[in-house]
């Protein structure tokens, strides 16, 4: 397996023989290191069907006298077909995924669950087949250097089947003209496995920025107190608070609310009353066991580490009113292995949705023939399945899959407004330097946005316009600074300003609502709706059933209090129940229906 640092190779156990012997297996491997160099697809779903499908198209060229892989590995026993996977018969004489070697070879075969991260492994199949039609008809030479242009220049991150149906035509128009024979071949092999013409898909769309006031949180030094001010740098209230954060606080969307962990080990809460200027802190969670603490954009969840170093990450979420643990591993392209390398994390952040934890993990690989590998690393954590509503299965996924030797990075935080932008500290253990970079997680694109002495604990504005880092003055003191970047927002636009002395781990926020993409998400057609929100009192909720169903509906606050309980009689068909929430405190609540919940606004 390639683990993003090296092969490995195992002695092929039951199922197989060596697997040193395959040219085409170490082929395969090899190529998803130049997968990750290029689109680095994400491995998951149709994304990772492809990313497996390049490495079989790839190791096909190398061993390039037959179309089947592993057949010079695989024992007939547990292969009946005698080859692992078979780009010219995807089925392999085989009926369904729990045949041996079985593959669909066409879209209306293709697998829809969860297992295998969404079928990488079983749909691959269909861009498999696709390539061998696309190269018995214009040769094998025209045919790789078609579908290498198109992962090299095309495809991204996210790119699902029909954006390889585009950017396979498209690279055959770059090489061989509009109406040529091989372009026309492409079309007819995506045709003939069911990937037809149509839309390609955008995935570097930007939210709109939060339409409320800018504001700025900060800690000193010694990270002896929290801080407030004006994006511009005003103060507004110093201190914000008086309890010692363990590390930078996390803020809703909205800014309603804040958590950090205290030095008492605790997770505490600051509420904000925008419209009364007022402000409550209090304690969130007191067992005084806490390292870390994130709330998603959208507050339902809570993403926490242990003060106790371990490879896990803990997350509770309000609708579900329970904590559930996540293990954090280091992923690999060969079905069902993993490395326990990772050992825990440090810094945590909810990406948009409310359904991935960004994290940096410290790793250790540990070697039998000289000193350890220990390094700093990026990755997310798959804890939420938004359509479900319920818990997802904790898959992983890596910012970078390998790194230079002496090399981490770490203290990663995503743009206000785009989801594939995030920034983060590349750490050279040469030179004892700390950049600022920042990365396009679609195209791959970086760039180095300010050289430091100390670490950044970057963070952007509201509006992406600048970013915020811990510094040096002249005369080497702490400030806050920043500059202001292009519209990349991975680049510079200019040079460092001190923004504020003696303050550190800046977070930028804003006290507006927008849409998130767990709003739109998580909440499928026909299902559960709140209104007004926000609500000066009375609360609809509605929800259309097929079928009648009793439902628990309760009421609880951002502490997890549970305020009134009551079952719902709802469905057939659309059914609405009043909730009151005049008679408690103006903020925030979650309405929880069953599986589903909703976070409602009581200005």
């Amino acid at each position: 397996f390639w683990n993003g640092f090296a092969m490995f190779y195992g002695n092929g156990n039951v199922a197989f023989q060596p697997l040193a012997r395959g040219k085409d297996v170490a082929g395969h491997e090899m190529s998803h290191g130049v997968i990750q160099s290029t689109a680095n697809l994400e491995y998951f779903g149709e994304s990772g069907a492809l990313n497996e499908s390049f490495a079989d198209i790839f190791g096909a060229m190398i061993d390039r006298d037959d179309w089947r892989i592993g057949e010079d590995v695989v024992k007939l026993s547990a292969f009946p077909s005698g080859a692992l996977r078979d780009l010219s018969n995807p089925n392999q004489g085989g009926n369904g995924i729990n045949d041996p070697g079985w593959q669909p070879d066409h879209v209306n075969e293709q697998y829809t669950g969860s297992l295998d991260n969404g079928g990488v492994h079983i749909n691959s199949g269909i861009p498999n087949h696709a390539y061998y039609l696309v190269a018995q008809s214009i040769g094998k030479d025209e045919a790789e250097q078609i579908f290498y242009k198109a992962l090299d220049e095309y495809l991204v991150k996210s790119s699902q089947f029909i954006d390889c149906r585009l950017a396979a035509v498209q690279a055959a128009t770059d090489l061989h003209g509009t109406n040529s024979s091989q372009v026309n071949a492409v079309k007819s092999a995506f045709d003939a496995v069911g990937i037809v013409d149509g839309q390609g898909g955008n995935y570097q769309e930007d939210f709109g920025t939060n339409p409320g006031d800018e504001y700025l949180v900060t800690t000193d030094p010694n990270q002896s107190a929290l801080y407030l001010y004006e994006g511009g740098g005003s103060p507004v209230v110093e201190p914000l608070s008086q309890l010692d954060p363990v590390n930078r606080p996390s803020v809703t969307d909205d800014g309603s609310a804040m958590v950090f962990v205290a030095a008492d080990k605790t997770i505490r809460v600051i509420f904000f009353d925008w419209a009364g200027g007022t402000y409550t802190e209090d304690v969130l969670q007191s067992d005084p066991i806490w390292y870390n603490v994130a709330v998603s954009r959208d507050g339902l969840r809570l993403a926490a580490l242990t003060d106790d170093p371990e490879p896990l990450v803990w997350v509770f979420d309000y609708g579900l009113g329970e904590w559930r643990s996540f293990e954090l591993y280091n992923p690999t392209y060969t079905q069902g292995v993993e490395t326990g390398d990772a050992l825990y994390a440090d810094v945590l952040e909810w990406d948009f949705s409310g359904q991935y934890v960004l994290y940096d993990a410290y790793n250790v690989i540990e070697s039998t023939f000289g000193a350890d590998i220990d390094y700093w690393d990026i990755g997310f954590l798959h804890v939420w399945n938004a359509y479900d509503g319920y818990w997802a299965g904790g898959n992983v996924a890596k910012l970078f899959s390998a790194l230079p030797e002496n090399t981490s990075v770490g203290n990663p935080t995503f743009a206000k407004n785009s989801d594939y932008i995030i920034a983060f500290d590349w750490i050279d253990n040469y030179s004892s330097s700390y950049e600022l970079y920042g990365v396009n997680l679609q195209t791959g694109a970086t760039g180095v946005i300010f050289d430091n002495p100390v670490l950044n604990y970057p963070n952007y504005s509201i509006d992406d316009e600048r970013i915020a880092f811990n510094a040096l003055d002249l005369s080497n003191n702490d400030v806050l600074g920043y500059i202001e970047l292009n519209p990349d927002k991975i680049s510079p636009a200019g040079n460092g300003v001190v923004l504020l002395d003696n303050r550190s781990q800046g977070v930028f926020f804003a006290n507006g609502l927008r849409p998130l993409a767990d709003e739109e998400v998580a909440l499928p057609e026909n299902a559960l709706r709140a209104f007004p929100n926000p609500t000066g009192g009375v609360l609809t909720i509605e929800l259309e059933l097929d079928a009648d169903a009793t439902l628990p509906v309760e009421v609880v606050d951002l502490l997890g209090r549970s305020l009134q309980r009551q079952w719902w009689n709802a469905g057939p068909g659309r059914t609405q129940l009043e909730l009151s929430l005049a008679q408690y405190p103006a903020g925030q609540y979650v309405v929880r229906v069953g599986r589903q919940s909703i976070r409602v606004y009581h200005p």
